[in-house]
């Protein structure tokens, strides 16, 4: 008995070897050819063990198939068990005797498989899995012999231990071989794709043992160190490549790794193969059996020298950027959609001495403003409360635009925002106090006479057409007078111009201070002088401005050592009540002052339509 069922696992050992010499090769080819050629291989191999067989009684044979039948469905799913059982019953078909219970334990050898591979369905194999399944092959060798002919039952009973043993064990065996076989499969499968990961890697990936001998290298590695091949860096060291004072830094490295006991993310500077100055960003990481011994250090090495010297520029650049910010003479400051404060440069907060420690990241642009004029730095826009100024501040900030702001010590800025990315708004701010001081006497220079300062005939003809308006609108009067000096030229030609001038003077300043507030007095050249008085309708204002003219402009001047009595002739129009355009009014006005002359100089008069004066010409002579 023992002889046939050696002979039988010579059989299983032969299928077992041919299974892991072939199978292999069509790995590659897909899961559908590895489970036919498994499938055909344990097909065999159970028709040998059926060859092979002891027959235990007439008709009852003893051998292998059992096992065999479950391995094949358990590890090979319906395509190997289809093969193994189609070959196997055909076979013992042809072996006659008690084909009943030879046909049904085939049958249920191949259930117990395809249960197992059904309930595992694609999670690995277990130990537990094998066992289970060692079991209930047993079990089924235990049931076969109910369907055992009677005559051969007797037989068999005593000898029921050999079958159940023989399939547990044969299962077990079995199950245990083609699962160290698989794992050794997935191990070499692995392998070949982390060598290929490795070796397709652009960063440079080695192991190296504890005295730093390369152990494995991939060609990153061999190209970054100068080598032909990775397999001329294994057994080498550092010194064998770099000069001494390098791969002594890099021992040391190591050495650190290996004394602290944990990996370390570093960064190397290397001299490359032309020359040139490199940066490694490397992570070194310790190797460790299963009882925790060092075995030696995996080191991932990536070229960082682009990024490095990217990162140098950059830092270079944003430090010269700083400088150039710190060092504007423009104010710069950064706010966001919502209005909060970024960044400012110094400059900036120099602008705004009251209320630079607000104007930091994470203010708030309204709360600023609100800070400004509590603490008297800037100015409310005329007419409006704090809130009004605020919300018209915002508004600018959220737009494009040069804008002006006046500060309360004098100094005028100009604010010119621009709305970028992301809704942020940039704002630069420069100090225009010297500029609009200049364009603001520039004006002045314009618009105002300069030995009198009083306001010229330019301005005078502007601010008469605005008072005009203003009259209308309001349904006020608006008095137009104009003054002529007395034998101002016998001055001139008596005393020269000196003393004319001096007169002038004194004339202009008298006029000022006999003019009440809101009323308007200009030189239109020469010894000509003009005033617009705003008053209300019906009103007696002309004539007492004109009486205080008068009384003021009498008074003695001292010029030197001479005293001079001045005099002078007033003429004057209110509109109005005497309808005309601003040139209309001008001519009423002179019209006035030469009907005054020609009745007596020293005087005053309105405009009289109906009087006609002497020639002008005549009353100047």
């Amino acid at each position: 008995m023992w002889q046939p069922l050696l002979a039988n696992l010579a059989v299983v050992a032969i299928a077992i070897v041919a299974w892991c010499s072939m199978g292999h090769v069509v790995v590659r080819q897909g899961a559908k050819s590895e489970r036919l050629l498994f499938g055909g291989i344990l097909a065999a191999g159970t028709v040998g063990s059926m060859v092979l067989s002891y027959e235990a009684a007439p008709g009852v044979f003893y051998d292998l198939r059992g096992p065999l039948l479950a391995v094949a469905g358990f590890f090979g799913g319906p395509i190997a068990a289809l093969i193994t059982t189609t070959a196997s019953g055909a076979f013992r078909i042809s072996m006659g005797g008690a084909v009943l219970s030879g046909m049904i334990g085939i049958g249920l050898c191949t259930a117990v498989g395809l249960v197992g591979y059904s309930m595992r369905r694609s999670r690995r194999i277990e130990v537990r899995d094998l066992l289970g399944l060692a079991i209930a092959v047993s079990v089924t060798s235990l049931l076969i012999v109910v369907f055992v002919p009677a005559e051969a039952r007797a037989t068999v009973l005593p000898m029921i231990w050999v079958p159940v043993v023989i399939a547990f064990v044969g299962t077990l065996t079995l199950g245990f071989v083609l699962l160290q076989e698989a794992r050794t499969r997935e191990l070499t499968l692995a392998y070949q794709l982390y060598r290929s990961m490795a070796d397709v890697l652009p960063d440079c990936l080695n192991v190296k043992d504890v005295d730093g001998r390369f152990l494995a290298a991939n060609p990153a590695t061999a190209k970054l160190m100068g080598a032909s091949t990775a397999q001329e860096l294994v057994g080498r060291t550092d010194f064998d490549f770099y000069e001494p004072d390098l791969a002594v830094r890099f021992r040391e490295d190591e050495a650190a790794v290996l004394s602290k006991g944990y990996h370390a993310t570093i960064e190397q500077t290397y001299r490359r193969t032309d020359g040139s100055v490199g940066w490694l960003s490397t992570m070194k990481a310790l190797i460790k059996d299963d009882a925790g011994q060092v075995l030696g250090i995996i080191t991932h090495n990536r070229d960082i020298t682009a990024a490095k010297l990217l990162q140098n520029k950059l830092e270079t650049t944003k430090a010269e950027l700083d400088q150039a910010l710190e060092n504007m003479s423009d104010g710069l400051a950064m706010y966001d959609r919502q209005g909060f404060f970024l960044f400012c440069n110094r400059r900036y907060q120099e602008l705004f001495p009251r209320t630079a420690h607000l104007r930091v990241p994470g203010a708030n642009f309204a709360d600023i403003i609100r800070a400004s004029i509590h603490f008297g730095e800037e100015k409310l826009l005329g007419g409006q409360d704090v809130e009004a100024h605020v919300v018209a501040k915002l508004a600018g900030l959220r737009e494009d635009g040069d804008r002006l702001v006046e500060l309360s010590d004098g100094r005028w800025l100009s604010s010119r925002t621009k709305v970028v990315a992301d809704g942020r708004t940039l704002m630069v701010v420069s100090d225009i106090t010297e500029r609009r001081t200049f364009e603001k006497d520039l004006e002045h220079q314009a618009l105002h006479d300069s030995l009198t300062g009083l306001p010229n005939r330019a301005f005078f003809n502007r601010e008469l057409k605005r008072l005009m308006d203003q009259s209308r609108s309001t349904d006020s009067e608006l008095v137009v007078m104009i003054l002529d000096l007395d034998r101002f030229k016998e001055v001139n030609d008596t005393l020269g111009h000196a003393a004319g001038d001096a007169l002038l003077v004194e004339v202009s300043r008298r006029l000022e201070r006999a003019v009440r507030r809101g009323d308007f007095v200009a030189r239109l050249g020469g010894d000509e002088f003009a005033i617009l008085m705003p008053c209300e309708t019906g009103g007696t204002g002309d004539v007492s401005l004109a009486s205080r003219i008068m009384k003021a402009l009498t008074k003695p001047v001292k010029i030197g050592d001479v005293t001079l009595l001045p005099c002078g002739t007033l003429g004057y129009t209110v509109y109005p009540k005497d309808k005309s355009d601003s040139d209309g009014l001008m001519k009423h006005a002179d019209l006035a002052l030469y009907q005054a002359k020609s009745r007596r100089r020293g005087t005053w008069k309105s405009y009289d339509p109906n009087c006609v004066p002497a020639a002008p010409a005549a009353i100047k002579a």
